[in-house]
């Protein structure tokens, strides 16, 4: 399967970029709430402005925040890219499909969050965590490759599906002949 090598290769190396947003999002909440938070209540003597600010937009924890929004991005990235690869290694068609259908998607979510994330790195507003546009800026950097990678997916997963289809076709015509073979009867004078 020709198609089927080029989506094995983009299905690894989705897994690669999503177990890297993974990284990167677990990196930040372990800086988040190691040294930050304990930054914060080392200054500030009242907790309850440091029970504010976990509250607030820059929480890993969060889902809308732009780090929390990609711990949740890397698991559907990386459940669909291990559909990918067990879809081609396997010829199940339906796998495949759901890969292409989830790239197809992922083309304009990733776009999009990409273009968010790079305009969050720049947005600075009081009491922003020291490091989180050097994480905002490596996150924006996966989530663009994640970009690119989609819209190979795309053009792959669809080369491989009539690749399969056309693979069961051939296999179902050889199980007919074969079929018709083994029912054939003699005529015995």
């Amino acid at each position: 399967m020709r198609s089927g090598g080029g989506v094995l290769c983009i299905a690894a190396a989705q897994l690669l970029v999503g177990l890297c947003l993974l990284g990167l999002y677990e990196g930040y909440k372990a800086y988040y709430f190691n040294k930050y938070i304990a930054q914060l209540q080392a200054e500030q003597w009242n907790s309850t402005s440091v029970n504010m600010r976990v509250g607030n937009y820059e929480n890993p924890m969060d889902p809308r925040s732009p780090m929390g929004f990609t711990f949740y991005l890397a698991i559907i990235n990386n459940i669909f890219s291990i559909a990918g690869l067990a879809g081609v290694l396997n010829a199940q068609r339906e796998l495949v499909i759901a890969f292409f259908a989830y790239n197809a998607a992922q083309m304009v979510f990733s776009f999009h969050f990409f273009v968010d994330m790079v305009t969050d790195t720049g947005i600075n507003y009081s009491g922003e965590p020291p490091m989180l546009t050097a994480y905002e800026k490596a996150s924006a950097a996966f989530l663009f490759f994640n970009f690119i990678l989609s819209v190979a997916a795309t053009v792959s997963a669809m080369r491989a599906v009539d690749e399969i289809r056309s693979k069961q076709r051939e296999e179902y015509n050889r199980l007919t002949v074969l079929s018709d073979t083994l029912a054939f009867e003699a005529d015995h004078p």
